[in-house]
């Protein structure tokens, strides 16, 4: 990342590219010896933009991670053309400017110096939601998209679940006892779902000896007049030498219009917060993976 060869000494763009690396299959800056390609030999704003894309890219170890075994067992791409997510539509065969992150994300890489704005397309099927702002975009349209320098264009799909890690310093650092899980609601899906694996990060040939786990995410919305309620439900499925993990699960649900009536897990109300400004819910629940959790959010008036 940064650039290979010549002298890349353009700050702007060298935030770019770690900004792109993020949702890349490889996150590593890289140049010829004569150069710099570590953050620390950049300027103070340059160091500190790269330092948010390395916590992101730490961030989304489960997600990534979930995304190479699916790599590993069906030959999945990491980085996927437009049309895997609106295969009906020819014109996106040609479209080069951006892509898909595994199902959830969709990126468009900001490859020139300078640019404020970016024509971008989303694929039909749901609405999409920016990654950072939140804001509302509907599938099947195109629209300009003004840039910032903090982040490139990233996006997630209504009804996609994203699990996300606590802020670490290293990868050995990497637990999922205790995980966020990102669940973007859009009223014009019914049903979403999502996955995480895990294993241990050491063992060679975990998932064939049988020591791995695979959590479910599901999700069940059903609308009304009134508001309508929204069913989030985790599973596990578990190696035969995989015991069962008790974790503590933030669970964020993005696109809360108004505070819900009620929020209940395994069919007892429990404390939640929910902030109007960004309109997420926050809900901690204690899962042992080998029983079915579910979590129902009322959103009726």
């Amino acid at each position: 990342l940064g650039g290979f060869a010549g002298p890349n000494l353009d700050d702007e763009l060298y935030t770019r590219w770690l900004q792109y690396g993020v949702f890349q299959p490889i996150f590593r800056p890289h140049a010829q010896e004569e150069v710099p390609s570590e953050p620390v030999y950049r300027d103070a704003p340059t160091e500190a933009l790269a330092k948010q894309a390395v916590l992101l890219r730490y961030r989304l170890l489960p997600y990534n991670y979930t995304l190479a075994f699916d790599n590993n067992q069906h030959g999945w791409p990491f980085m996927r053309p437009l049309f895997f997510a609106e295969p009906g539509n020819a014109k996106l065969y040609a479209a080069a400017d951006s892509y898909m992150w595994g199902d959830a994300f969709l990126v468009s890489p900001v490859l020139k110096a300078g640019v404020t704005q970016q024509d971008i397309y989303f694929p039909a099927g749901s609405n999409w939601f920016d990654f950072y702002t939140g804001k509302a975009y509907r599938g099947g349209d195109s629209a300009t998209v003004a840039l910032t320098a903090d982040h490139i264009p990233v996006f997630v799909k209504g009804g996609a679940f994203v699990p996300m890690a606590l802020p670490m310093q290293n990868t050995d650092a990497y637990s999922t006892k205790r995980i966020e899980l990102h669940y973007w609601h859009d009223a014009t899906v019914s049903a979403g779902s999502g996955k995480l694996y895990d294993d241990d990060g050491k063992t060679p040939n975990a998932f064939e000896k049988g020591k791995y786990e695979e959590l479910h995410f599901s999700s069940r919305y059903n609308s009304g007049n009134d508001g309508g309620k929204l069913v989030l439900t985790l599973a596990s499925e578990r190696g035969p030498k995989q015991a069962a993990m008790a974790r503590n699960v933030e669970l964020i649900v993005h696109q809360v219009d108004a505070k819900p009536k009620q929020v209940a897990v395994g069919g007892r109300a429990v404390p939640f917060s929910w902030n109007a400004d960004s309109r997420t819910l926050a809900v901690t629940v204690s899962w042992k993976a080998s029983a079915e959790q579910s979590v129902t959010i009322d959103m009726t008036d």
